[in-house]
């Protein structure tokens, strides 16, 4: 195949069609597709893209293919084009509308090339809508001829027989929007080093008109019914929020999002048509858009794992709402808003006594709660899981032998099924038996052997019981059997962790009203206990809150100890020397200073220190 006799110059940024119409009329006919029925090809392949049609053409017009490729609309997939090497959908190129710059068309029919008017690529873009070179708006025209077809550009400029003259007379000046910039930068294979040179050209051409309809024009907007200007403002705004990336979009789905009274439930009214495109578009294109409102969403409303958001399943869950965290934990709604008021993730006096309607909680926060309240349940069927009588249940609850879940709500305490499985596996009978005379359940045992059922269940958590035998006819805690006798031997002479009040008076060198009146005051603690012989229940100050005690006090008894003098003597000085001390009702006997007043008051303490607690509170033990 020989190149033509009469060529013409190959414009920047034209299409293959134009040329083979521009190529034609140079060479005598009027009709490009005549022209390339004559050559063995048609002009609807080349228009198309069609690598030998292009080849062909190339040869023909004497020009290197490559050059010719630029310009090349080409189909890559079921409604994909790629347009001067940018991807695009066929729904959104301009094809068959006659749609061209006055100046660029007048300069072409005006110079002396032969060929005529030549059509860019870039006219092809609907987002496209101003001449960069000569700053004028693109002009539409709605004449077809079926005769000559869609690609003939040069044929049909010359179908309306218009001069120069008459065609810059068609020119508006118009300034090119940051859109319409960028466009045709991607066009000419340039880019500008932003995140938008990743997602395909006609994800940025329609999402800026998109994102910037929903913006200048309410959620409602359609671009079909709305001017070109219209949607020219809108893509301009719509560039802005892109280039923006993740930040211009969030700013504008939160808003929408509060517009909408914040729900917490995602609901596509709330987004319109913006919703409705990205869940209709299926090209991957636009899913890197798809990507960052889907981030927000996700982030927004509590959507969980595997639920399927614009298309694709969620595969963390970032935000809890009070009902999907109480699907999870399996509790009431009540019981989980106060769980969560218990743990300072809700304002009990505002949010929980409106059911915390519309609250919403950072699941990554939430994790360490979710995982404690997995599986929780209540006291009353932690009773019935373990057997065990209420009061039972909550002496082995207070002497710590089975703990609520930490952050329970106040006066509502939650158990771990798998702490409780663990209980009853420690106090697990070694034998079974039908009939056993003499022997009998815990609960007794702690009446006959004056015992708590704290002290029994420790006896046989550390092995120190050799008859543990279990009833076939019972379950878990009352199904455990003890012989009486064996037990109280077991706990005979257990000293417990505290100080008789008449004990404690000795030590301090007061009386018993003094000590009394501590106790009252709330300087010291009293706790119930066994007596070690007796074990008959006792009241003791714990060595802890004594220990508490003399780090801020100290009794003249310890200091005349520590100087070697009398206790009276001693104490009167200090009284003199107006050191601070308790001051008690005159049935009460004894001194007890601030020791941070007394000279050589922590030397004192830190002598006495550490002190000998069970040798002091039960010494004939």
């Amino acid at each position: 195949m020989q190149v033509l006799p009469i060529l013409v110059p190959l414009m920047p940024g034209e299409t293959p069609a134009s040329f083979a119409s521009r190529l034609a009329w140079a060479n005598g006919l009027s009709f490009a597709s005549e022209f390339c029925t004559d050559q063995g090809l048609t002009l609807q392949a080349i228009a198309d893209g069609d690598e030998r049609a292009l080849s062909m053409l190339a040869r023909l017009g004497g020009v290197e293919l490559a050059q010719l490729m630029r310009g090349v609309v080409c189909k890559v997939s079921t409604g994909q084009y790629r347009l001067a090497g940018q991807l695009i959908e066929k729904r959104w190129i301009t094809r068959r509308r006659l749609r061209f710059c006055p100046e660029c068309v007048a300069d072409d029919i005006s110079a002396d090339t032969g060929g005529g008017a030549a059509q860019r690529c870039a006219w092809h873009v609907p987002s496209i809508r101003t001449c960069l070179h000569h700053r004028v708006r693109l002009y539409d025209d709605d004449s077809y001829s079926h005769s000559r077809g869609p690609h003939d550009f040069a044929g049909r400029i010359r179908d309306l027989n218009l001069g120069a003259d008459q065609l810059r007379e068609l020119s508006v000046s118009q300034v090119s929007t940051g859109l319409e910039d960028y466009l045709n930068l991607r066009l000419a294979g340039e880019q500008n080093g932003t995140w938008l040179d990743n997602i395909g050209f006609g994800a940025v051409a329609l999402g800026a008109e998109i994102f910037g309809a929903v913006d200048l024009f309410g959620i409602d907007a359609k671009l079909k019914h709305l001017s070109d200007v219209e949607k020219r403002r809108a893509g301009a705004r719509g560039f802005e929020l892109l280039s923006e990336a993740e930040e211009g979009l969030f700013c504008l789905l939160g808003r929408l999002h509060c517009e909408a009274g914040s729900p917490i439930s995602l609901s596509r009214k709330n987004y319109g048509c913006l919703f409705n495109w990205l869940e209709q578009s299926h090209a991957e294109q636009y899913e890197p858009l798809r990507d960052l409102v889907r981030k927000f969403f996700v982030e927004t409303y509590p959507v969980g794992e595997g639920d399927l958001v614009l298309g694709k399943t969620c595969t963390t869950r970032r935000v809890h709402s009070v009902e999907t965290l109480r699907r999870e934990l399996g509790l009431g709604r009540r019981q989980t808003v106060e769980m969560l008021g218990a743990n300072g993730f809700l304002r009990l006096d505002g949010q929980a006594g409106n059911s915390a309607k519309g609250v919403v909680l950072d699941a990554q926060a939430l994790a360490p709660l979710v995982k404690s309240f997995s599986g929780a349940i209540c006291q009353v069927a932690a009773q019935k899981k373990i057997n065990a009588p209420r009061a039972q249940f909550g002496t082995l609850v207070a002497g710590g032998i089975i703990r609520p879940i930490a952050g329970s709500p106040i006066g509502r305490p939650y158990y771990d099924e798998k702490q409780l499985d663990a209980f009853l596996a420690s106090i697990v009978p070694r034998a079974t038996v039908t009939k056993a005379d003499g022997l009998v359940g815990i609960q007794s045992v702690c009446r006959k052997a004056v015992a708590g059922a704290v002290d029994v269940v420790r006896l046989i958590q550390n092995d120190q019981l050799k008859t543990v035998v279990r009833d076939i006819e019972q379950d878990g805690y009352l199904s455990v059997l003890l012989d009486p006798a064996e037990v109280a031997e077991a706990l005979r002479l257990i000293r417990p962790d505290g100080y008789l009040r008449s004990t404690l008076a000795e030590f301090f060198g007061v009386n018993a009203s003094a000590v009394r009146y501590l106790v009252d005051k709330g300087h010291l603690k009293l706790v119930r206990a066994r007596h070690p012989v007796s074990r008959k229940s006792v009241q003791v100050i714990p060595y802890s809150s004594v220990d508490r005690f003399i780090e801020r006090y100290i009794p003249a008894k310890h200091y005349a100890e520590f100087l070697g003098g009398s206790t009276r003597k001693v104490g009167d000085q200090l009284v003199r020397e107006r050191v601070p001390f308790i001051q008690m009702p005159e049935e009460c006997g004894g001194r007890i200073f601030r020791r941070s007043e007394v000279i050589s008051g922590v030397e004192e303490l830190a002598n006495r220190l550490p002190l000998s607690h069970d040798e002091i509170a039960w010494p004939e033990l």
